[in-house]
């Protein structure tokens, strides 16, 4: 039976991790796990259970799912992160020859906290990814699997103890960035949005 799309992808993100060496950068890594077509309609769901019973993933497949529901919710709040600086970069322009208004110093000061805090979380999300790529990689070593040797025969193998012992403080770690992200979401929306008037209040005095 041919490989789904899915499969492919999820074969190809595995085979990524067996090419890792220690030196080596993970980016293409995660990068093959953003390209997984994976059905998110469940991930809310299945990480709030997750962090209630403390039940981890304890195959290839599964943990690679994790790192796809924790890249996703990434993705959604950084286009308000993104939009949030552009709104920075305007308001500093429209106040740089004169003395903002107390509306315009709070927003600043408002979206520059809220951008270094994203950062910061997108930082820790880096290590605890970086950290579970790295274990993985260094099991499948182990266990004699290379790239070549990569197939989906491969998602349901179950990791070592040893393996899962190491992973399971940045799984911990994701899971806390994953509810960083839903909550500072709403909070990065609400704040575009009031930056959006106070600009429009910035450009009517121009």
């Amino acid at each position: 039976m041919a490989e789904t799309q899915l499969e492919k992808a999820y074969v190809e993100a595995l085979t990524r991790v067996a090419s890792v060496s220690i030196n080596d950068s993970v980016t293409s890594v995660q990068e093959a796990i953003a390209k997984i077509p994976e059905d998110l309609k469940l991930k809310d769901a299945i990480l709030i259970e997750m962090d209630r019973s403390r039940i981890f993933p304890d195959s290839f497949m599964k943990i690679i799912t994790l790192l796809k529901f924790i890249q996703s919710e990434k993705e959604e709040i950084n286009q308000f992160y993104e939009e949030a600086i552009e709104k920075y970069d305007t308001i500093n322009k429209l106040t740089s020859k004169g003395r903002p208004t107390e509306d315009e110093a709070k927003i600043k000061k408002t979206l520059t906290d809220f951008i270094l805090k994203i950062e910061s979380l997108y930082e820790t999300h880096f290590k605890a990814e970086e950290g579970i790529i790295r274990e993985l990689a260094r099991h499948m070593n182990e266990l004699n699997i290379r790239p070549s040797s990569v197939n989906k025969d491969l998602f349901p193998y179950k990791i070592s103890s040893r393996t899962q012992n190491q992973i399971q403080p940045h799984i911990v770690t994701l899971l806390d960035c994953y509810f960083q992200y839903k909550k500072n979401k709403g909070i990065m929306r609400r704040l575009v949005r009031i930056a959006n008037f106070i600009i429009e209040d910035a450009e009517k005095k121009l």
